[in-house]
């Protein structure tokens, strides 16, 4: 018994180990070359640390070496045309919208029932997802 809780923890210090040293072996891979690591800075009272930017970068983007100027100049871009894609979502949602209202007057009232009863338990169990 004393055998087996022993080999037990063996297994598992290995496994912690392993796993340590794993992680530990991947962080410097993950900077990039010439490049230091930033020391972190400590907060004070009376500075505020800068607002994350809430504007991401194109997909891909971010492994191209881009500039502050560069960077700067993209999301300056994302924020002109923001506007008029938001626009278009919500004329794309009204027409959507529109479109399932006509397609359901298509439906018998027995029909329109069971639809409703399926939708519900789509949205029940999205909700039950969205707990986990």
């Amino acid at each position: 018994m004393l055998k087996q809780h022993a080999l037990k923890m063996i297994a598992i210090l290995s496994t912690v180990i392993a796993f340590t040293i794993c992680t530990a072996d991947s962080i410097p891979a993950q900077q990039k070359e010439g490049e230091t690591a930033k020391p972190t800075a400590k907060k004070t009272e009376g500075t505020k640390a800068p607002a994350k930017r809430k504007v991401r970068l194109p997909n891909h983007y971010g492994k191209l070496n881009l500039t502050d100027d560069q960077r700067e100049k993209i999301y300056k871009i994302q924020k002109d045309y923001k506007a008029q894609i938001d626009s278009l979502k919500k004329q794309l949602a009204e027409i959507d919208a529109k479109k399932d209202a006509e397609c359901a007057e298509v439906l018998s009232a027995s029909q329109k029932s069971i639809l409703g009863e399926i939708l519900a338990q789509i949205e029940k169990k999205k909700a039950a997802k969205k707990k986990n």
